[in-house]
């Protein structure tokens, strides 16, 4: 595990090296995301869950892992609201803080470390938070950031167009079809490869962006931000105890709850910004809190592998 350990912050000091010899700009690691997002993580779902041999345990916790991690985002953004108002934070914010706080960032930080950590099974598991998340943010989540209800079938049909053409929705739907009908074996080997290759680049990709990230935006000035800095703290230390507590009652399998231990150490989701400049209000705070808690889920992400390792 150690070493497993030490690739992770060895890819992510390469990205901050690389920013810092400005090999990898602002423009460039975005660009690079994007590739990330939309090319080489849909890659690596298709060939890590078609891969799996799907029996009625798997699909259930699969099932079970996407309402956990929706049922967790609502009830910490609620808790979320209650501290801000306690806080006497100014009620235009809230609806931000309600979702950029108790949002996860499954995707495209949560998949590449549960490839290192936990494999194929774990990649499985945590594909159905990725699903989760989409659900959450494109229904749910636009709802709370504008402060209103979706409003008849053409507001469902918007959310429905968000989450289906969503390429990791996409990639999950094609490795389940795959999986459950047992016809990965009839695709040509040479196709096979080149999703695999293509979806090996997933983890270091990722991973360089979030040192690129960190290189490129500055920590000392983030220290300035008390405010954004106080609700990330908040959720990175909250979120894993809360869910420590209620997975000592729940029975579930040791790799299930070890993935959501690990999910809910994950930062929020690089998207909430956008989504909050689009629809709502607080954009920067939104970003500020996203950029620290990517920084401080460096360290709270292999701590709650090494706890479900005790634990579980």
């Amino acid at each position: 595990m150690y070493g497993q350990f030490f690739l992770l912050f060895a890819l992510i000091i390469v990205g901050y090296y690389c920013n810092k010899k400005g090999w990898l700009n602002r423009e460039t690691n975005k660009n690079m995301s994007s590739m990330v997002m939309h090319v080489t993580i849909p890659a690596m779902l298709v060939t890590t869950i078609s891969s799996i041999q799907v029996d009625d345990r798997i699909l259930k916790g699969f099932l079970l892992m996407a309402a956990a991690q929706i049922a967790a985002m609502v009830f910490f953004g609620y808790l979320m609201r209650l501290y801000a108002r306690f806080r006497k934070v100014d009620a235009r914010l809230h609806p931000m803080l309600d979702i950029t706080v108790a949002s996860l960032n499954t995707g495209f930080i949560g998949l590449p470390v549960t490839q290192i950590f936990f494999g194929s099974e774990g990649v499985l598991y945590m594909s159905a938070g990725v699903l989760s998340l989409n659900l959450y943010l494109w229904s749910y989540g636009v709802c709370v950031i504008e402060n209103k209800k979706i409003g008849g079938l053409q507001g469902l049909g918007k959310t429905a167009r968000k989450i289906l053409l969503n390429p990791n929705c996409i990639a999950i739907a094609v490795g389940m079809a795959l999986a459950v009908t047992d016809t990965t074996r009839l695709l040509p080997e040479a196709a096979i490869g080149f999703l695999k290759k293509l979806g090996d680049l997933a983890t270091p990709l990722s991973l360089i962006y979030i040192g690129a990230l960190a290189g490129d935006s500055g920590i000392t000035s983030l220290f300035k931000e008390k405010q954004a800095l106080e609700f990330s703290v908040i959720k990175m230390i909250l979120m894993p105890l809360l869910a420590i507590f209620i997975m000592h009652f729940v029975s579930a399998g040791t790799m299930a709850k070890s993935i959501f231990l690990l999910s809910v150490a994950l930062p929020s989701a690089i998207v909430v910004p956008m989504m909050v400049e689009q629809y709502g209000y607080g954009e920067k705070l939104s970003s500020d809190i996203v950029l620290w808690t990517t920084f401080i889920s460096m360290l709270t992400m292999p701590l709650c592998v090494w706890i479900a390792g005790i634990l579980y």
